[in-house]
C-alpha cells in the first residue's frame, strides 16, 4: 500500500472541502471547534479498541495509520462476524465493556448488535467536514443502514455469483441462471453450501425470490451439484476442471487461481438481479465504551476520503464516497447504469426478505 499522506496535506484537503460546503453545513468555526475538541478528548483517552475484519492488511492499515495520524494506540481484535457477536454477548453477561468500535460486514451489526442494545446512535458523532459533506457520498446522502442511524455503511460493490472454466464451458452457454438446469450440466456444478450464512444465504434467497421453489430444487438437488463449504476447495475444483461451473464463488480464491494462469471467467446472468454487497463497510459505535471519544474520532477518520480509499483498496471493494480513485480493481466490482441490482445489505432484504426466502429454501432442500 502507498504511504499515508502527511497530516498537513489532509488538513488542507479537509479545509478546502469545508469551505466549498460552508453554505450547507454548520458554521466553519463550529465545525472546526467540534473536530478539535474531539481530537483533544480522544488523545486524552489514549487508546481505542476495535473489532474489525480478520485480514492482516486491514489490521495493519487501521492500527498503524490511525496511530500515526493522531498518536492514539489501536487495540485490534480480528474476528469473524458470528464470533464477534458471541464474544461481546459473553463479555456483557460478565459485566465487561471492552469494545469501542465495530467495523463489520454481513448482518452482525444489524441483526445482533442493534437489537441487543449494544450500539450508540452514530449520526451525532460525525463532525469531520469531509464526512458530513453529503455531496461526497453516492446519491447525495450518508448511507445509514437503519432508520435510527446507528450503523453507517461505507461500501457498495458487485459480487459475482457464477464463474466458469472457459476451457470447458463457454460463458455464453450459461448466460442465464435458467441455463444451469439444462441436463447437460448435471454433475458438473460445484455450489457454495446454501445452508451457510453470508454470501451463500443471499444467493439462494435471491434465486428463490426470483425463480421460485422449483428452480431451487432443480439446481441444488436434481442437477446433483458438489456442495462445498470451502471456498478455496471449490475454486480448485473449478480450476482443475472436475466441476467446470461454480455457483457462489469467493472471488479471493478465484483471483488466486486466475493469477496462476487458469482460464476462469465470471459470468453475470441476465435473467436475475446482480448481487451487490457492503463487505466489511459497516461502522458502529459500541455503547458503554471504555474510550468513547477515541471511538468517535476513529469513525470520523475511517469515513474520510483518504482512509476510505485505502480501506476499500485493501478489501478490493468500492467505497460509497464519490471522491475516490482506485487502482488494480477489476471492472466487474463497479456498478453500471442500466443493470438491475439486488442490494443484499439493504435493511428490507436483511431483516425480512432474506431469512423468509432462506427458510423456505432450506425446508425445500431438507436442510
Amino acid at each position: 500500500m502507498s504511504n499515508h499522506p502527511l497530516l498537513s496535506r489532509r488538513a488542507a484537503i479537509a479545509g478546502a472541502v469545508f469551505a466549498a460546503a460552508a453554505t450547507q453545513l454548520a458554521p466553519a468555526g463550529a465545525q472546526s471547534d467540534a473536530m478539535k475538541s474531539l481530537i483533544a478528548a480522544a488523545r486524552a483517552e489514549g487508546t481505542v479498541n476495535i473489532d474489525g475484519p480478520p485480514i492482516d492488511v486491514v489490521r495493519e492499515f487501521l492500527t498503524q495509520d490511525f496511530q500515526r495520524e493522531y498518536g492514539i494506540a489501536v487495540s485490534y481484535i480480528g474476528t469473524t462476524n458470528s464470533a464477534s457477536g458471541a464474544r461481546v454477548r459473553a463479555e456483557r453477561a460478565a459485566g465487561k465493556y471492552l469494545l469501542d468500535v465495530l467495523v463489520a460486514g454481513g448482518d452482525t451489526p444489524t441483526m445482533t448488535y442493534l437489537p441487543s442494545g449494544w450500539l450508540d446512535k452514530l449520526e451525532p458523532a460525525l463532525v469531520a467536514p469531509d464526512v458530513i459533506d453529503k455531496r461526497k457520498w453516492k446519491d447525495g446522502h450518508l448511507w445509514f443502514e437503519d432508520e435510527g442511524h446507528y450503523i453507517l455503511r461505507t461500501q457498495m460493490y458487485v459480487t459475482p455469483q457464477l464463474v466458469v472454466n472457459t476451457k470447458l464451458v463457454k460463458p455464453r452457454e450459461v448466460s442465464t441462471w435458467r441455463a444451469l438446469v439444462d441436463p447437460k450440466w448435471q454433475g458438473k456444478i460445484v455450489a457454495k453450501d446454501p445452508g451457510v450464512s453470508g454470501a451463500g444465504t443471499s444467493l439462494i434467497a435471491m434465486l428463490y425470490m426470483t425463480f421460485g421453489p422449483d428452480f431451487v430444487k432443480r439446481l441444488y438437488q436434481d442437477q446433483k451439484p458438489t456442495i462445498s463449504r470451502d471456498g478455496r476447495q471449490s475454486a480448485q475444483f473449478l480450476a482443475q476442471g472436475s466441476n467446470p461451473i461454480l455457483v457462489g464463488p469467493e472471488p479471493t480464491f478465484i483471483e488466486q487461481f486466475k493469477a496462476q494462469g487458469y482460464p476462469l471467467e465470471y459470468v453475470f446472468p441476465t435473467d436475475a438481479p446482480t448481487i451487490v454487497s457492503g463487505g466489511y463497510g459497516l461502522l458502529s459505535l459500541v455503547n458503554k465504551a471504555p474510550h468513547p471519544n477515541a471511538a468517535k474520532l476513529f469513525i470520523n477518520w475511517l469515513a474520510g476520503r483518504e482512509p476510505q480509499q485505502k480501506f476499500a483498496q485493501a478489501l478490493r471493494a468500492v467505497s460509497l464516497r464519490t471522491d475516490e480513485k482506485y487502482q488494480g480493481l477489476p471492472d466487474w466490482v463497479f456498478m453500471q447504469k442500466g443493470v438491475k441490482y439486488l442490494d443484499t445489505y439493504s435493511w428490507n432484504f436483511v431483516t425480512s426478505q432474506r431469512d423468509a426466502a432462506m427458510a423456505k429454501a432450506r425446508e425445500l432442500l431438507g436442510e
